[in-house]
């Protein structure tokens, strides 16, 4: 077993959302990377402009890089001042940094949230739907328990600081859906980035 390089957990999460954009070749596209990120490396002559719409949700693979500083998503990818003949694949908490708070993956926590909360009614059919969209298997009565009072519990911290819940759902450019609880939405965005987070998510056997 081997966590999977970033590139693959970006593509899988986007993937899972419905947001991945499945659109073949074409130019470079620049997504979501955090303001000033070229700024050292270019003496702050050179801006990174982030594109709109379907480009920010395009495949990895299509990804603009710059050779002295690569996508900052890609935590583990080679160094391209020089050849790199194999990968070194890491574990280090610089990615659950990522994963738990890049702009590409609450994103589509978020949109996943949505997609769920529509298409089942009840919230232990809603947690069991995004164990098994993530995970490819329904969770165990534990794991089914300790996510429906994880569910409790964030609900319970929305409820008390809407403001919250309102500041999580602007995360991403895609619109969200005006008409839902935004407390349940921030609740349910909150516990599928968990389960995003999971090791059997991100790593392949």
């Amino acid at each position: 077993r081997y966590r999977m390089p970033s590139w693959m957990i970006r593509d899988a999460a986007l993937a899972a959302s419905g947001l991945l954009s499945r659109d073949v070749g074409g130019p470079p596209v620049k997504p979501y990377q955090p303001d000033g990120i070229w700024a050292e490396a270019t003496f702050g002559k050179i801006k990174y402009r982030m594109d709109q719409g379907d480009k920010l949700y395009r495949r990895s693979l299509y990804s603009y890089w710059r050779r002295i500083v690569g996508p900052t998503v890609f935590f583990d990818a080679a160094k391209r001042q020089t050849c790199e003949v194999k990968p070194n694949l890491t574990n280090t908490p610089l990615h659950a940094l990522t994963t738990l708070n890049d702009v590409t993956f609450i994103e589509a926590a978020r949109v996943l949230a949505e997609r769920i909360i529509l298409r089942q009614n009840a919230d232990r059919d809603r947690i069991v739907d995004a164990f098994l969209t993530l995970t490819s298997r329904e969770p165990e009565p534990n794991e089914l328990a300790l996510l429906q009072t994880r569910l409790s519990s964030t609900l319970e911290h929305f409820r008390s600081d809407p403001k919250a819940a309102e500041s999580l759902l602007s995360v991403g450019q895609l619109p969200r859906n005006e008409s839902m609880d935004p407390v349940r939405h921030a609740a349910y965005t909150t516990i599928i980035n968990t389960l995003m987070n999971l090791d059997e998510v991100l790593v392949k056997p």
